[in-house]
């Protein structure tokens, strides 16, 4: 099975923390995290022009 790319976004690092750590515990979830919207539209970009984007 494919795994399921996130990206988590939020600018309080606690939570980002914390959600990016739960879905990590998942077998098949690869995740990455940003600390804001500038950062999250970075990496949205990077992702694409690499052809991993997320789901």
């Amino acid at each position: 099975m494919a795994r399921i790319r996130v990206l988590v976004v939020d600018d309080h690092r606690i939570f980002a923390e914390s959600l990016a750590a739960a879905l990590a515990a998942e077998p098949d979830v690869d995740v990455s995290a940003a600390g804001s919207g500038p950062a999250a539209l970075r990496a949205l970009e990077r992702a694409a022009a690499e052809g991993r984007g997320y789901d």
